[in-house]
């Protein structure tokens, strides 16, 4: 690939690219436009993820992708949502999210990016949904290429494309992303004090901070959270974050 890339060569289609894509007859159409649109960026694999309503169940999530399938099922087999950096990402900001290896913190992160990567999905950008009904989600878009400045300088090119990508892809698909919305779930009852730890751990405050904030100690934190953790039946402390976002229980940051 040159170091122009596709960014350039959206230019003399510009209309024509997007507008195929909004007025696509159906929803497999659709997708196979996103797909085209995001290859003419110089992407070779895009996933479209989004949560129709807060208080919709995660599993339920619509999800349209020409990943490969055997790293998809691996994915969900393992549940690899729960390390994945991108998913938490998404309910806390709004601005993109870049695939490098560096991107990728913890152990469990680089874990993830090592394996996506044996998959072909090596660099790209995640950019963030968020729709005027509450949905969440997110429009990425991966390629196979060694990371390095070559793709940074093409991704400052083709960021625009992309972000009037999402945009689109949102508008046109959002028929579809509410066709099926699955029924809710319950709402745990939460304390005053349940309350006030959850939406400072949204802000992303650790246990410490939270403790100097509402004046307790960190041991009682910890106490709160792991009852926000029991209440919610998950194991670990983004997870509250994300299913109380989707619960509309608290509102994301900003």
């Amino acid at each position: 690939m040159d170091e122009v890339g596709a960014g350039a060569g959206i230019v003399p289609d510009f209309f024509t690219t997007y507008d195929a894509l909004m007025n696509a007859r159906d929803e497999p159409e659709t997708v196979t436009r996103l797909e085209s649109a995001a290859q003419g960026l110089g992407f070779d694999k895009v996933l479209f993820a989004v949560i129709p309503q807060p208080k919709t169940n995660i599993a339920d999530v619509y999800l349209r992708s020409n990943y490969p399938d055997q790293w998809r099922e691996h994915y969900d087999r393992n549940n690899l949502r729960t390390a994945d950096p991108t998913v938490e990402y998404c309910f806390k900001a709004s601005s993109p999210f870049v695939w490098m290896p560096q991107s990728f913190k913890t152990p469990e992160q680089q874990a993830l990016y090592e394996e996506a990567a044996s998959f072909g999905l090596k660099v790209g950008v995640t950019l963030p949904i968020r729709g005027v009904g509450g949905e969440i989600g997110m429009l990425t878009c991966v390629r196979d290429e060694a990371p390095g400045p070559a793709f940074l300088k093409d991704l400052s090119q083709s960021l625009g494309g992309l972000s009037l990508l999402r945009d689109v892809a949102s508008d046109s698909l959002h028929q579809y992303v509410h066709a099926s919305v699955a029924p809710t779930e319950d709402i745990p009852v939460l304390t005053a004090r349940e309350q006030d730890c959850l939406q400072w751990m949204c802000a992303g405050k650790t246990a410490w901070e939270i403790g100097r904030i509402l004046s307790i100690s960190e041991a009682g934190v910890n106490f709160h959270i792991s009852n926000l953790r029991t209440k919610f039946g998950v194991s670990r402390r983004n997870d509250v974050v994300v299913k109380a976002i989707r619960l509309g229980l608290i509102s994301l940051p900003g």
